[in-house]
């Protein structure tokens, strides 16, 4: 009864939290085109729709290493926007850890980005990181461009990737272990 009531609290949460961003006059949708000439020439075109390449990035995860996410293409990717604010994402994240830990020989990788530019400072973010004992990448979004790129206006909101490279699904809200399963089995 308990888990029913939270999962109803969660899923009232997501609902206002997407009203609340679908009704704001002043969110605008980021351009996320390129001017260059080479870029339009490109058979494959990069953007947020679903089967177009994902605009790649280049961010530094919460171990200082260097995330770039075309080195995991031929890889499933679920990439998760989130920061620590956010009771969503919060009740989202032992979901996240259960899938990472299910599938370490898989071919799913998890990229967390957070919202950093608009968090609550490092020790924040380091403690929620300890505290849910999260071991997957979490790159660091600290100037707010790739949430910029992926116009991230409501948190959580994940991207789910293709071994390709392209854009298979938009979640906006929470997810469970069940969603992420269903989600990457569906896809190549």
């Amino acid at each position: 009864m308990i888990k029913k009531t939270i999962i109803g609290l969660l899923l009232l949460a997501a609902i206002a939290i997407i009203a609340i961003n679908f009704f704001k006059e002043d969110a605008q949708p980021v351009d996320t085109s390129s001017s260059s000439a080479n870029a339009q020439d490109e058979s494959v075109t990069e953007g947020l729709s679903i089967g177009q390449a994902a605009p790649d990035f280049t961010l530094t995860d919460q171990n200082g290493d260097t995330v770039k996410l075309s080195d995991y293409q031929g890889k499933k990717v679920i990439l998760n926007f989130w920061a620590t604010w956010c009771p969503p994402c919060r009740a989202e994240m032992p979901h996240m850890q259960e899938f990472h830990e299910n599938n370490a020989d898989g071919d799913v990788e998890i990229l967390a980005v957070n919202l950093t530019a608009q968090d609550n400072g490092e020790e924040a973010i380091q403690s929620f990181i300890d505290q849910f004992g999260l071991t997957f990448s979490i790159p660091m979004d600290e100037t707010g461009s790739t949430a910029q790129t992926y116009q991230i206006r409501t948190v959580p909101t994940t991207y789910i990737i293709d071994s390709k490279g392209d854009i298979a699904q938009k979640i906006v809200g929470p997810m469970d272990e069940q969603v992420m399963k269903d989600q990457t089995d569906s896809i190549d």
